[in-house]
């Protein structure tokens, strides 16, 4: 297992969780809190219940000031106070939504001194759940459920709510029920929330919290039909459910900025802001634009988390830090402009080989930006992702540098370094395997070997990506602009030989090594023979000792060989047919094996690829002659059309087991049925006598008993 510490001083975290004391207190919360604390337990009557709303922007610290509110509550001289916390949004439907709040009630009283309050308040529910449908103004009526309607029969829901008033003032125990993000909710639950605060859980003694963004809150009451469809009717009625409003201050710019310069100073270290760091640059961005966006604390520390992960991943020495906080900041607020970027690689990264250019000529050439930033609804938004781009890339704002420093966001060579958001270790230059390969095209392949026998996957992965996009297929290579690559005889023997030594990850990776050096090999033997039909490659694909491995790559290389010219399909045709002749007596040498044989060596491809060729008859004589001079059974030859999968990345254990039954009687001529997938169970083992086993059960019994009879069914159908 890797060891996931990490050397140096502990890494900084950001979790979102809110404050619990004053003492965490940086942004002068404490004190709204003490103030809504101090109104709410002056205001508190039994004899009434009242309902207070929190409002403030998403982000902006409202469960933080929720929590210290309730900590002056509770820990206060007099501080006797229940807090009840109903979570809505948690739940789903009205149901739930409304078990949820009557749950949450009941434990006002967590020593069971009132007896039977809980009994009082679950019978309530079960009255109020069908009475929600009845309050006019707040949401369409619900159906009643018919197990229900009994019980609202027995006693009035006016009843149970006096009865449970009296239960709550016998408590002598002041209660608030906090309700946060309420505007979380889909409209139907919001107006179902508020049908409990407007009458049906509004109690005596039992005050209200709630807590939301009153823009988004508005527009999820503009629902049609409800009464409340303008913005003007949805406050109206917000106006008689809470009594009294309470506002989260906004950040001030200078509290914003100091928050943000004191984040980057962290991050980067005092020494490097000091000394490399382009505070020109960066200046009007962090006093102007950033403070637009960044507005809430949950903004600001969410951006700075950003940051500094940005900057851990990256040696700065080999990029510019303005660019790369700059580029992080685009790409946490806007998105959209940072996804298209790449498709503006050209203009943005543009440099001019003469300052000697006229303003007229410059304005002609100069792409519009507005472009890149229309898809931002807000024109403030496109207005302050501009800015960003006019501080990233020099173009933006009009300027055409004829020289860029390294490592900048707009010089060509760093620029897809900040859109993969890491600078690639395993990165290889395209001369490189240009080289290798025009070495390795006269038959030196040292180094090639050496750069895909690296223990870095995803540094061979690159090399071999590299390599294939040098290598179109037939009728692709006039339509090819990227570099080419050679195609010889001796590189296709490199090829084979590299597919013989890959190691077999295809079930720990889609991305496997050996399938994609069995594509290469195929291209280049699809090439070499359409430039030369007659050439004798069989030497070059006997590189590759292992059967299997071998066939797969001419299989590859004959697909869609209608598109190929006559003489190449020839020349694949005839050295697939040639390498069938040295499939057939492998075959039977595993056959005679026995469970000796290798796991691999008589997969079911083999003999369907025997069996779709001229050989099928030779095959068929001595199957036949083996199984009459006992060299193997029937059961032996089944366990070979036994085929197996797996998942990839799974435990290497089988998922299902396959078993041909049709080309088992082709072969044979003993009857069999087919069987796809089935499952595998508990197979721990996939040895020819599991498989024999399995294969079993598909056979005809009596003709499998009957080794006679294979022989005269093959002779027949000869």
């Amino acid at each position: 297992m890797n060891d996931l510490k990490t050397q140096g001083p502990p890494w900084k975290g950001w979790r979102d969780d809110p404050i619990k004391t004053a003492a965490e207190d940086r942004l002068r919360r404490a004190p709204v809190a003490q103030r809504a604390a101090q109104l709410i337990a002056e205001n508190h009557s039994p004899e009434s219940s009242v309902v207070y709303g929190l409002e403030g922007p998403w982000g902006s610290g409202k469960s933080s000031v929720i929590a210290l509110i309730t900590t002056y509550l509770t820990e206060s001289p007099n501080g006797d106070w229940q807090v009840v916390t109903f979570t809505p949004w948690a739940t789903s439907g009205t149901e739930g939504l409304f078990s949820e709040f009557f749950a949450a009630l009941s434990t006002v009283d967590p020593g069971g001194h009132k007896k039977g309050l809980r009994d009082l308040i679950t019978s309530y529910a079960d009255l109020a759940r069908p009475l929600a449908s009845l309050i006019p103004f707040v949401g369409a009526a619900a159906g009643e459920l018919a197990t229900t309607a009994a019980k609202r029969l027995e006693k009035p829901w006016n009843v149970a709510f006096d009865e449970i008033a009296a239960a709550l003032r016998e408590l002598d125990t002041p209660v608030i029920v906090v309700v946060d993000d309420i505007d979380r909710l889909q409209p139907g639950e919001l107006l179902d929330l508020l049908k409990v605060v407007r009458l049906l859980g509004r109690f005596p003694g039992v005050d209200f919290l709630l807590a939301y963004d009153e823009q988004t809150l508005v527009e999820t009451l503009q629902t049609p039909g409800q009464g409340t469809a303008s913005k003007a009717r949805a406050r109206a009625f917000m106006e008689k459910i809470v009594q009294y409003p309470l506002t989260i201050p906004p950040l001030l710019t200078s509290q914003i900025v100091r928050m943000l310069d004191s984040g980057l100073t962290e991050i980067l270290t005092l020494e490097r802001v000091e000394t490399s760091f382009d505070k020109q640059r960066f200046g009007d961005v962090i006093l102007t634009t950033m403070p637009k966006q960044l507005a809430t604390p949950r903004a600001i520390e969410r951006f700075l988390a950003q940051v500094r992960e940005q900057v851990r991943a990256h040696d700065l020495d080999e990029m510019n830090d303005v660019d790369l906080i700059l580029a992080t900041f685009l790409r946490v607020q806007f998105p959209d402009v940072y996804a298209r970027l790449q498709s503006w690689k050209a203009n943005l990264t543009k440099v001019t080989s003469s300052s000697y250019i006229s303003v007229t000529r410059r304005e002609e050439q100069q792409p519009n930006w507005d472009e890149l930033v229309d898809g931002l609804e807000e024109e403030e938004d496109r207005r302050d992702a501009l800015s960003i781009l006019r501080a990233i890339f020099p173009v933006v704002r009009g300027k055409d540098p004829s020289r860029l420093p390294a490592g900048r966001f707009a010089h060509p060579d760093y620029f897809d370094r900040y859109l993969a958001q890491a600078i690639p270790e395993g990165d290889i230059p395209d001369a490189l395997i240009s080289q290798l390969l025009e070495t390795a095209a006269t038959g030196d392949a040292h180094d090639l070997r050496a750069l895909l026998a690296d223990d870095d996957n995803d540094r061979v992965l690159l090399a071999l990506g590299k390599i294939r996009a040098r290598y179109p297929d037939i009728d692709e290579v006039q339509y090819h602009t990227g570099p080419k690559g050679l195609v010889t005889f001796d590189l296709l023997a490199v090829a084979m030989a590299l597919v013989d030594d890959a190691q077999d990850d295809r079930l720990t990776t889609w991305t496997s090594t050996s399938d994609q050096l069995r594509w290469w090999a195929a291209t280049l033997l699809r090439r070499l023979l359409d430039t030369e039909p007659t050439c004798d490659i069989d030497p070059a694909l006997l590189r590759c000792s292992q059967i299997h491995r071998r066939t797969h790559v001419l299989i590859t290389a004959t697909r869609d060989v209608n598109r190929l010219s006559d003489a190449t399909q020839k020349a694949l045709t005839d050295a697939l047919q040639r390498e069938v002749g040295r499939i057939l007596p492998m075959l039977l040498t595993d056959l005679r094996k026995g469970d000796g044989a290798d796991g691999e060596s008589g997969s079911s491809f083999l003999y369907e690829l025997v069996a779709d060729s001229p050989s099928l008859a030779a095959l068929q004589t001595q199957i036949a002659a083996g199984l009459a001079a006992n060299d193997f059974t029937i059961e032996d030859v089944a366990a070979r059309f036994v085929d197996l999968a797996y998942v990839i990345g799974g435990s290497g254990r089988p998922s299902s087991a396959s078993f041909s039954g049709e080309l088992f009687t082709k072969v044979t001529g003993t009857e069999a049925r087919s069987a796809n997938r089935a499952e595998t169970g508990e197979w721990r083992e996939t040895t020819w006598p599991r498989r024999r086993e399995f294969a079993a059960q598909f056979i005809t019994p009596t003709a499998a008993q009957d080794d006679g009879t294979v022989q005269q069914q093959t002779e027949d159908q000869r």
